[in-house]
């Protein structure tokens, strides 16, 4: 009968003997007994003892003959009939019994096969080596049982000869379904997935790298830390060839590449409005919505405008409210006054008839009114009764008010209110410069004196002054020494404008309309550029009034002692490095006051446009102060003020610190300063000096000289 063999097993075909020469049969008899044990005994069921009762060779045999086979079974062996004469024959016949070839059918010395086709049949009457295999799922077929009391007796030292294994495997199952799936679809779906988030990952920190700033320094406005140039038209430069030899708009604009080339980001111009003897008394204005005749038209201003915007800089209008504006909610403005300083002008210039003989100027809000009302009976259509009734409520609006949306109109991109201190006590204060400050918006700018935030006593008139003004102009007397100078800076430094970093920022001037020149005030001739850059030094946004950059003096005007408060006024000199045209006005043309003479020697010229340059790219000093929890502490400090020597010191965290020296007196200083410094290297300053080592140990300054240093870490 042939036994099927079950689906789930897999068959492997040993060969059934292995040939074998004399020398491995020599080999394989004197091989060590407790090899024999490692690596055969594990196999094979151990013979029982004498003494045992239960023979597990006495139980059913472990295979059974195949169908067909006529042949009995031989008798098991045992150790009396192997150690018998003939038991080596029997052996062997027992051996070759075995060792038939196999067939792809199993057979019953399968264990397996057993195992699952006798169902009745128990465990116990298997071999224990047939039990283990059987757990394992694996029947391995080894040596005969009928050999296997002589294999294991290792007293004889028989060996068995070697005999095939049939190694059974279980099938795996047909239905897994991942080996149904589509690999090489899934392959390159998974690639090309990971190709792409590789490549999203690497964009976005390419990204990420293109877009952090180089520097990590603060962030500031276009007004903030910037240079000023402030300008009074009629003495800048004259652009007619055969004009009145007062300077204009188109003058300014000749020049704006020079004020680029010296670093100026803003430029503010003093009073370009209508006034009966300008230039001599510009401040007698007439209008704050007109450009003064002298100067040009509003087409020379729209071309300025256009012009210093194309070159990245800004411009700044002077509004003298005093005593045009007699109160910020007055409708008109106050009639002006004839007195004997306009007569005697007026004579000299050749300008017939008296002052008494002119008419009062009317107010601005009733000859705007008159104007509108005139008109008369020609027009009497829609569009020009919407242009008187226009007319008439520009006229009855505030003039600062109008003023202010008719030049923002215009391009302009600030406003200095001259004389604000007057206004500090009406009660609409607050109110004005609240809405001034949203008719300009953020990029553009209100700025004042500091005397009018020192004589607001309200705390609404001085809280809307810190919060809606942009600029504080602070005037640096530099007359009264060193040590003057450093109490001026100071008490600005340790006040209001330095408690909160939302405070307005400080506008230094040293220089302007209304005060003498440098060059004229101090002794020092030379020390003009050394004070300038000083300004240029200190925390802020410093302002150089024109001609200062190469240090001018007052016109001395012998002859016009009644114009003493426009001496200071005098038309600029220009050298042939500023331009191609080296001189304010043509030669037949008489400037409205003699050209300032030529300016003494000294060796820091260029050093403004080198400070400029240094300002604008240095962090500790472009800024104004070190702001921490909203708390702001100004970055300067006056760190010697002895024998007109003064030392200031700009630093910032994890930066280099810099350190201004300046001598502003007449005698050459040697000092030893090694205790507040060891050295550094100059990066401003004289020629002779630059990029040079410095040692405070012996430090020599001579009169008039400046310079800043960088120290070393």
């Amino acid at each position: 009968m042939n036994i099927q063999k079950p689906d789930g097993i897999l068959s492997v075909i040993l060969p059934t003997e292995l040939q074998s020469s004399s020398s491995s049969q020599q080999l394989f008899i004197n091989q060590d007994q407790q090899d024999e044990e490692a690596s055969d005994c594990p196999l094979l069921t151990p013979s029982p003892t004498k003494t045992n009762t239960h023979n597990p060779m006495d139980t059913t045999p472990a295979f059974h003959p195949l169908e067909g086979d006529l042949e009995m079974e031989p008798p098991s062996p045992t150790l009396d009939n192997i150690n018998a004469e003939d038991g080596l024959n029997a052996f062997m016949n027992i051996v070759n019994s075995s060792s038939k070839p196999l067939n792809d059918e199993p057979s019953s010395r399968d264990p397996m096969v057993e195992s699952t086709s006798s169902s009745g049949s128990s465990d116990t009457n298997e071999p224990v080596c047939t039990q283990l295999l059987t757990q394992l799922n694996t029947a391995y077929q080894h040596l005969a049982p009928d050999a296997q009391a002589l294999f294991c007796n290792q007293e004889n030292g028989g060996k068995p000869p070697l005999v095939g294994i049939q190694i059974v495997v279980p099938k795996p199952p047909k239905d897994y379904r991942f080996t149904k799936w589509n690999w090489p679809l899934i392959r390159k779906t998974c690639f090309w997935t990971f190709m792409s988030i590789l490549a999203g990952c690497t964009a976005l920190v390419i990204g990420v790298i293109a877009t952090m700033p180089r520097k990590c320094d603060p962030k500031t406005e276009w007004w903030q830390g910037s240079v000023f140039y402030e300008i009074f038209p009629a003495s800048f430069q004259d652009s007619s060839k055969g004009g009145d030899g007062i300077g204009d708009l188109r003058g300014i604009t000749m020049r704006l590449d020079y004020l680029q080339r010296l670093g100026v980001r803003g430029i503010r111009l003093n009073s370009i409005f209508p006034a009966p003897n300008y230039p001599e008394f510009y401040s007698n204005i007439t209008s704050l919505r007109e450009v003064n005749r002298n100067l040009g038209t509003l087409e020379d201003f729209a071309n300025l405008v256009r012009e210093t915007h194309a070159r990245n800089m800004s411009l700044v209008l002077d509004l003298p409210l005093y005593p045009f504006v007699k109160t910020l909610h007055d409708e008109g403005a106050p009639l002006i006054r004839p007195n004997k300083t306009d007569k005697a002008v007026r004579e000299r210039r050749g300008i017939g008839g008296s002052m008494e003989d002119l008419p009062a100027g009317p107010s601005t809000s009733y000859q705007a009114i008159r104007d509108a009302l005139s008109v008369g009976p020609a027009l009497q259509s829609p569009e020009a009764r919407a242009l008187s009734s226009n007319r008439v409520e520009e006229a009855l609006e505030n003039p600062v008010t109008a003023a202010i949306k008719i030049w923002l109109e215009r391009g302009v991109d600030g406003f200095y209110l001259k004389d604000l201190e007057r206004y500090v006590d009406e009660e609409g204060f607050a109110s004005s410069i609240r809405y001034w400050k949203s008719l300009l918006g953020s990029q553009r700018i209100l700025m004042c004196h500091i005397n009018a935030l020192n004589a607001a006593v309200s705390s609404s008139a001085k809280n809307s002054i810190l919060n809606r003004i942009d600029l504080i102009d602070v005037t640096l007397k530099v007359t009264n020494g060193t040590k003057d100078i450093k109490g001026q800076v100071e008490s600005v430094l340790h006040g209001v404008l330095f408690e909160k970093a939302s405070n307005p920022w400080v506008h230094w001037s040293v220089g302007g309309v209304d005060l003498k020149r440098i060059a004229s005030s101090i002794n020092v001739k030379n020390a003009t550029m050394a004070i300038s850059l000083m300004g240029m030094m200190l925390p802020g946004t410093p302002s150089i009034f024109y001609g200062d950059e190469i240090g001018i003096v007052d016109c001395e005007c012998k002859d016009h002692l009644d114009l003493q408060h426009v001496h200071n006024l005098a038309p600029m000199y220009w050298g042939k490095e500023e331009g191609s045209d080296d001189m304010f006005s043509s030669t037949s043309v008489v400037p409205w006051l003699p050209t300032a003479a030529k300016p003494l020697e000294t060796n820091l010229i260029g050093s403004i446009a080198e400070m400029a340059k240094l300002r604008k790219d240095t962090t500790p000093i472009y800024v104004n102060a070190v702001t921490k929890d909203n708390q702001a502490s100004a970055n300067c400090d006056v760190r010697y003020t002895e024998d007109e020597i003064i030392i200031l010191e700009r630093w910032y965290p994890r930066r280099n610190t810099y350190v201004f020296v300046a001598n502003l007196g007449n005698v050459t200083q040697v000092k030893d300063l090694s205790s507040l410094y060891y050295g550094g290297h100059v990066v401003v300053g004289p020629k002779e000096r630059m990029n040079r080592d410095v040692y405070f140990r012996e430090l020599i300054v001579t009169p008039g000289e400046a310079f800043v240093i960088k120290l070393d870490k």
